[in-house]
């Protein structure tokens, strides 16, 4: 019986090995059809041969760039944030909509956002004077950049209690932040959407700021003659300009998918791109993908 109880495991263990699915290295090539150059707005077709279980494509372009697929950090680069702003509802109080940025919010609720040390970047932006909805121009904001620290930026609306002049509406048409590289290319750090915005009435509860459109769009109606004083505030999550999410090839074929023959993409920015397909057979067991690269220039026509 004991040479019964040692023979069990014995063949469990061989049976497990005996189990493990491996697969192929892909037999998996791709072709240009027209050369290394094309003209902006051109066709690019890759032709594929032989088979991957799995294919995906990293175009090149920012946020698509194999060499960066790892990438968590960049050194370099200028933080720099556009918005556009529309004034209206009658107003005349021309600067009661000011852009504030800080390093040191401490916690995000009333007290921390009165207790902040922020500077007033408001003289670096185009802000709407009318009804006349007016982007911002660029506003580089690397003084204001610590190392290791969220920057925060808020607006901040300041109604006045008058009898001739109105507090007005304030709409926020978008509001973009980028970290932009030496070669011109601009990392997304956040848009108006995904800016994880906080509001906060320090005065006047009936003044606030409102989104709408899905988060695309903000609004404040600042109220009538003689309204009490107002002071509101709209605050995005810290914004880091030197971390950024590692760049992602895009799915182009899966085993549940049928197979392709080839890949058709369209570059509509002059530049020089390394274009990658990862061709790749696995299952839990096993893994093995093979790489096809090529660099292609865009030119303008």
């Amino acid at each position: 019986m004991k040479f019964v109880y040692l023979i069990v495991p014995l063949i469990s263990i061989l049976s497990s090995c005996e189990s493990l699915i491996e697969v192929d290295t892909p037999d998996f090539d791709v072709m240009l059809e027209k050369g290394l150059t094309y003209n902006v707005g051109d066709t690019v077709k890759f032709a594929f041969t032989g088979y991957a279980g799995n294919i995906t494509f990293y175009s090149g372009l920012p946020g698509s760039d194999y060499e960066f697929r790892e990438r968590k950090e960049i050194d370099g680069g200028v933080p720099q944030i556009e918005l556009v702003t529309q004034y209206g509802g009658g107003g005349t109080q021309i600067n009661s909509l000011r852009l504030m940025v800080t390093t040191d919010l401490m916690s995000m609720d009333s007290a921390g956002v009165v207790n902040a040390n922020w500077t007033d970047i408001s003289d670096k932006a185009d802000i709407a004077p009318n009804t006349t909805i007016t982007p911002s121009g660029v506003l580089d904001l690397s003084e204001y950049v610590e190392s290791g620290k969220p920057l925060f930026f808020g607006f901040k609306f300041v109604g006045e209690t008058s009898a001739t002049h109105l507090p007005g509406n304030w709409i926020i048409h978008d509001f973009v932040a980028n970290t932009v590289m030496d070669d011109g290319s601009a990392l997304p750090v956040v848009t108006m959407p995904t800016a994880s915005w906080s509001t906060f009435s320090i005065l006047n509860d009936a003044s606030k700021w409102i989104f709408r459109n899905n988060n695309t769009q903000a609004y404040i109606i600042g109220g009538g003659y003689n309204a009490p004083p107002s002071e509101d505030w709209m605050i995005t999550k810290g914004l880091n300009f030197t971390k950024v999410p590692p760049d992602t090839g895009l799915p182009i074929q899966n085993i549940g998918s049928n197979a392709l023959k080839g890949y058709e993409f369209v570059y509509n920015t002059p530049g020089t791109y390394t274009v990658t397909f990862i061709g790749s057979n696995y299952t839990v067991d096993d893994h093995k993908e093979v790489i096809r690269q090529f660099t292609i220039a865009v030119e303008e026509e």
